[in-house]
């Protein structure tokens, strides 16, 4: 055999093997990566969240979000002040990742807790291979270097406490899963019981059902709770221009106790006047008042504690007083409903049961 031969069969033995090589190579690596299970959030979430905000496409979200017509007018919608130090960190994080963020990474959670105020709150995200470097990388070039980040161990966990340049605090819990952040370190502690005690939202039946896989894409999904009233209710959350629209749906059984379930076994009360109400009412209560004196004693009280009266002032409460007294009835009905020229305020119409009409009118004429 020729020496050119043998050297062809040769070099073509060694690409057909090198290229065998890389192909289980390959096969090797992908299998391992889709046999690796996407941390499951819901694991971190304590149970007793009464909100969770979620989203599978954060940068997705927040492109349509700046893409609502308050945005384009510097109008924004102001929720979470986690989630808007996300949305201004977020580009500059994205900018670092040559081929942007990971799939893991771009999956968003936000757990909200009572009392529900802006800082009882939990921002959750995934992490993916490399995610922790580059978390940490962001965090050495972007937050504040005023003062040194402290970190605190709780049951063998870290927590880190970094100062923002704002002056507030961010205690953040991160590993190579997931990341965790919130302004109250008590709330990343509950994190933490959580996820070691197996006390989560993941592990909460009256929740697991809710989370059943979606017949159509949303941009977002909330889901809330009122303890006492409704269980779990699931809002799809779709924005575009002018208009945020949710989507939602209880998945109480018809069974299940619960206070709203009641209401719909409530039979309509007579005589209740709806035709009369304006269309935009949203409240209306009838009330039975037995001591006018007291109810417009603590009125009076309550005032004294606020602006000074005039002496004219508090003469004229005192006449009006005395003709409730002696004129109005034991019934006040109170109806609040929206103008039609303006929806900062509402407008309120109350209306009292009289004794005597004649003799009322005669003493208001007088």
């Amino acid at each position: 055999m020729k020496l050119r031969t043998i050297v062809k069969i040769a070099i073509t033995s060694s690409v057909v093997l090198l290229c065998s090589g890389f192909a289980l190579y390959s096969f090797f690596r992908l299998s391992a990566a889709e046999g690796q299970k996407d941390f499951d959030l819901y694991e971190l979430v304590p149970s007793t969240t009464s909100a969770v905000f979620v989203t599978d496409d954060v940068l997705e979200f927040v492109a349509e979000v700046d893409d609502l017509t308050c945005s384009k007018n510097q109008q924004y919608i102001y929720v979470s002040k986690l989630f808007s130090y996300l949305k201004q960190s977020l580009y500059a994080l994205s900018e670092d990742t040559p081929h942007g963020l990971s799939r893991q990474m771009n999956q968003m959670l936000i757990s909200f807790h009572e009392p529900d105020n802006e800082r009882n709150q939990v921002l959750y995200c995934r992490l993916g291979n490399g995610d922790k470097e580059l978390v940490n990388r962001f965090v050495r070039k972007y937050i504040s270097s005023l003062y040194p980040p402290k970190t605190f161990v709780y049951k063998g966990e870290e927590i880190i406490i970094y100062p923002m340049a704002d002056g507030d605090f961010l205690a953040c819990y991160l590993t190579s899963d997931f990341m965790a952040l919130s302004f109250q370190k008590k709330l990343i502690e509950n994190v933490i019981d959580a996820y070691k005690s197996g006390k989560s939202l993941a592990d909460d039946p009256t929740f697991t059902g809710v989370r059943a896989p979606k017949k159509s894409a949303a941009t977002a999904t909330i889901y809330a709770r009122m303890k006492g009233m409704m269980g779990w209710t699931e809002f799809d959350m779709k924005m575009k221009d002018d208009f945020i629209y949710f989507s939602g749906i209880t998945h109480d059984a018809d069974t299940c106790f619960a206070f709203i379930k009641q209401l719909r076994q409530q039979q309509s009360v007579k005589g209740f006047p709806g035709e009369a109400l304006p269309s935009t009412a949203f409240y209306f209560s009838r009330q039975g008042i037995t001591d006018w004196a007291s109810l417009l004693s603590y009125g009076n009280a309550q005032e004294q504690n606020g602006a000074v009266r005039t002496s004219e002032v508090q003469n004229r409460d005192k006449e009006f007083s005395r003709y409730l007294m002696e004129n109005a009835g034991q019934d006040l009905v109170a109806c609040l409903f929206q103008r039609e020229d303006t929806l900062q305020d509402a407008a309120a119409v109350l209306s009292l049961s009289v004794a005597d009409v004649t003799e009322a009118e005669r003493m208001l004429r007088t």
